[in-house]
Parts: C-alpha cells; structure tokens; sequence
C-alpha cells in the first residue's frame, strides 16, 4: 500500500445509482459487478462516471451479517435505476481525504491506517457516508494485483 497524499477538503454531494450489500464487506465486489453489467448494458460508460463504495456500519462493533453498503455508479445521465438498484446521494461537506494506491488485498489495511491517521490528526469523525471513490486502476481491473489509485473518504466535524 502507498499513501499519495492525506488533506483536508470540502467535497461535493455525488448523485449516484446504488445497488445495497448486507454482509461481509469484502463480498460487496459481486454487487460491483452486478453494477458494471448493467452500466455497460445501458452505455453509461462513455460518460465516465465515478464509481464509489459506502460503507455504513463500523465493522469492530458490527456483526459481519449485519454490514451495510452501497455498490455507487454517478447518475451522469439522469437515468432511472433498474429493479433492486435505488437512487443515493453521497453526502458532501469537509471530508479527511486520503489518497492511496491498494491491490485488492490491500483494502483493509488502507481503512485502518485513514483512521489511525485520523486518530493521530485529532480528527472527529461524523456521521455522513464512509465511502471510497475509484480514482482509476494501473492495470487490468480484474487482476486482484492490480494496483488501485482510492480516495478514502472520511467525514470529519
């Protein structure tokens, strides 16, 4: 895991179409894929949307059965979603940013490390969304090695 950079920013509200996990967070890639497929089937890549996801329970004190997220594709197009799919806003506002670059393996470590250095920073997390957004990938996106380039947004009061 590299750290590209670690700030402070105020970030924009993202409207986006989600598709919801329960579970194990790391099992939130079949859910990707379910909205990737759809995506391609509907041309909404050529838009270049982002993609994010959204993690809504702190997974120490959650039970893994119990974890809520979001699968996030940006409504560039204003296209309504399809059955099992909902619309959702990212919430905006100031936000501790932290760039990394992760292969899939990696993911869990680069959580706690942004919240070690929140932690370190004094930082006080808030309640809006816990998301990571897909900056871009060095690679083929279905090598588990290859690296992710992941801004890990944490909301901050």
């Amino acid at each position: 895991m590299k750290i590209n950079s670690a700030e402070i920013k105020n970030l924009n509200p993202i409207k986006t179409i989600a598709i919801s996990h329960l579970g194990d967070y790391s099992g939130i890639g079949k859910t990707f894929e379910k909205l990737a497929a759809w995506a391609g089937a509907n041309n909404l890549w050529t838009a270049s949307p982002k993609m994010a996801g959204i993690y809504h329970d702190d997974p120490m004190n959650t039970p893994v059965d119990k974890l809520r997220s979001e699968a996030c594709l940006e409504n560039l197009s204003g296209i309504e979603p399809a059955e099992g799919m909902k619309h959702y806003t990212i919430s905006g506002g100031k936000y501790f940013v932290m760039q990394v670059e992760v292969s899939m393996a990696e993911y869990g470590e680069a959580w706690k490390k942004v919240y070690a250095v929140l932690d370190e920073k004094g930082y006080v997390c808030d309640t809006r969304d816990h998301y990571e957004l897909y900056v871009s990938c060095a690679g083929d996106t279905q090598d588990a090695d290859a690296p992710w380039i992941v801004d890990l947004c944490i909301p901050v009061k």
